[in-house]
């Protein structure tokens, strides 16, 4: 018969059992599929949740899984936080081609450790077209900020770079289309992460592109559907060059 003490212990195991188990269960379900990364998601979603009291739109189209296969996510650019609010909605792991002026020396540990693909405005390094398509035909995600920067002003498209439409053609991947809006003002990663904000993302839609379509009805279809949904005008300025900051 088993006296008060042990019945305590073996309520105890019980209890540790069932939380290793699930603690196992979601680190399977979450991007990179292990505790650390996972860890790192869950602080990315809070941190959202609290500081940017951040609200999704369209979660439908999201995939419900951390191995969607090949996928690419394009979104407009409206300030440093953009990655991680997507990331926080995301249950794979989303590679991004990031401007390298942006990448801010400071945050070096982070941009090697999420595999960050190094983007030079300039456009004539074809290594990172190349890495994004490797990673995508592999099964991988990517993201890209076709705009090439933050927009300044805010509340209008700028120009989507033609690289965006020809990594689509080349992979055939499906694109997770998105706009994002209300993050912090601030172009410098220190100052938006401390900023509160009320942020809104929209997944505005799941596309497939018929075999065949060229480059440039892609990047064109991926900027107007963008502009459809947000109600911003278009600028086809292309942006200035822009600083890094933190």
């Amino acid at each position: 018969m088993l006296t008060w003490p042990n019945n305590l212990l073996l309520v105890a195991g019980l209890v540790t059992v069932v939380a290793v188990a699930a603690f196992v269960w979601w680190v399977r379900r979450s991007p990179g599929g292990e505790p650390v990364t996972a860890l790192l998601w869950l602080g990315v979603r809070i941190y959202g949740r609290l500081m940017h009291r951040t609200t999704y739109t369209g979660l439908e189209h999201v995939p419900g899984t951390n191995r969607p296969g090949g996928l690419i996510v394009v979104s407009n650019h409206t300030g440093p936080i953009d990655p991680l609010l997507l990331q926080a909605a995301c249950r794979f792991e989303i590679r991004w081609m990031m401007a390298v002026n942006m990448m801010v020396p400071a945050l070096d540990w982070l941009w090697k450790r999420h595999r960050m693909i190094p983007v030079a405005r300039d456009g004539r390094d074809s290594g990172p077209a190349r890495e994004a398509i490797r990673h995508v035909r592999e099964g991988g995600c990517i993201g890209v900020f076709p705009e090439g920067a933050i927009v300044r002003p805010r509340g209008e498209v700028r120009p989507f770079q033609k690289g965006v439409g020809l990594i689509i053609k080349r992979t055939r991947a499906p694109v997770l289309l998105v706009w994002i809006n209300g993050t912090p003002e601030s172009p410098h990663m220190g100052p938006a992460l401390r900023s509160r904000s009320r942020s809104h993302v929209v997944f505005i839609d799941r596309l497939e592109f018929a075999e065949g379509t060229d480059a440039a009805t892609i990047t064109r279809t991926l900027r107007e559907r963008v502009a459809e949904a947000s109600g911003w005008p278009v600028n086809d300025e292309p942006l200035p060059p822009q600083l890094n900051g933190c």
